[in-house]
């Protein structure tokens, strides 16, 4: 399997390396969920509820960036109902933003006027980025203090926090800080 960026679908976790990826019941990597999760095609932990996997990634999120502990695990449920073991299904993300695109409308749309498979509606319309000269700091610059102000940290943890989640999204992967 070709591993490339995922995101656990049971914790969040961004998986990049091979080693992040937990196994199916043959060996083979899953392509869903990451080695802290799921090993040998079952879920480490299958009795967890999405409570207390918020409370655990949020307690993560909080160490990481500062976050007082009742902002991370609301913000790490959020985070969660939109992932495969909570939701039920896979739901897709912009890979400008990050936004699910849990509904139809919540899709940009292709230049023939298709519902866009990669982009929401706030970051593609009619086949083009709607902000095309938007680089990665400037949309650092414009998600960090909604960030800030959302979850109660510093601006400059944010800043940080942003910079990480967006080095994960195709659209900013390869672009330097």
């Amino acid at each position: 399997m070709e591993t490339g960026m995922r995101t656990c679908q049971s914790c969040g976790m961004p998986m990049g390396r091979e080693e992040d990826f937990g196994t199916e019941a043959d060996g083979a990597l899953s392509k869903d969920y990451c080695t802290y999760c799921y090993q040998n095609g079952a879920f480490t932990e299958p009795g967890a509820t999405i409570d207390g996997m918020a409370e655990r990634c949020g307690a993560i999120m909080s160490q990481l960036y500062a976050i007082p502990a009742r902002n991370a695990k609301r913000f790490s449920r959020e985070q969660l109902l939109c992932l495969k073991r909570w939701a039920g299904r896979e739901i897709a993300t912009c890979e400008s933003c990050g936004m699910p695109l849990a509904r139809d409308e919540d899709a940009g749309t292709e230049a023939d006027g298709s519902r866009s498979v990669r982009y929401c509606t706030y970051c593609y319309r009619n086949g083009a980025y709607a902000e095309p000269d938007l680089t990665r700091e400037g949309a650092v610059e414009r998600y960090a203090p909604m960030m800030a102000a959302n979850l109660g940290i510093p601006i400059e943890k944010a800043e940080a926090m942003v910079q990480q989640y967006l080095s994960t999204l195709p659209r900013w992967r390869d672009q330097s800080r």
